[in-house]
């Protein structure tokens, strides 16, 4: 078992500054002639908002690689288990803030993205 708070295709990653679990109902429903909602759950998917303050190139690096494929195992610390999951899931649009470039060597500042449970 993982030590990491977040783990990616079986590789621990940089503990995030910011790690929020939205817990997201997909739902059919409409409303019938009364007004009144009607509707059926169709499934519950893990959205995990990921968040990290400074990252030097080799923890960028590490994590842009992770999230690469289009789908990808991650082990997070489920909130309503109360235990380490492991789901498969996908990456939202990533945009990487350099922060400054001190003797060719980049740092990075406020790095955040989105991965969605498949």
């Amino acid at each position: 078992m993982t030590t990491a708070l977040l783990n990616i295709g079986g590789v621990d990653m940089p503990t995030p500054s910011d790690l929020s679990v939205g817990i997201q109902d997909i739902v059919d429903a409409e409303r019938n002639t009364n007004g009144k909602m009607i509707g059926e759950l169709i499934a519950t998917k893990i959205k995990l908002e990921l968040s990290w303050k400074f990252l030097d190139v080799t923890q960028m690096s590490q994590i842009l690689k992770a999230v690469k494929p289009f789908l990808f195992d991650v082990t997070y610390f489920d909130p309503e288990e109360g235990d380490f999951l492991t789901k498969k899931f996908y990456s939202g649009d990533r945009t990487v803030p350099m922060y400054d470039f001190l003797q060719g060597i980049p740092r990075y500042q406020n790095f955040k993205f989105n991965i969605i449970e498949q």
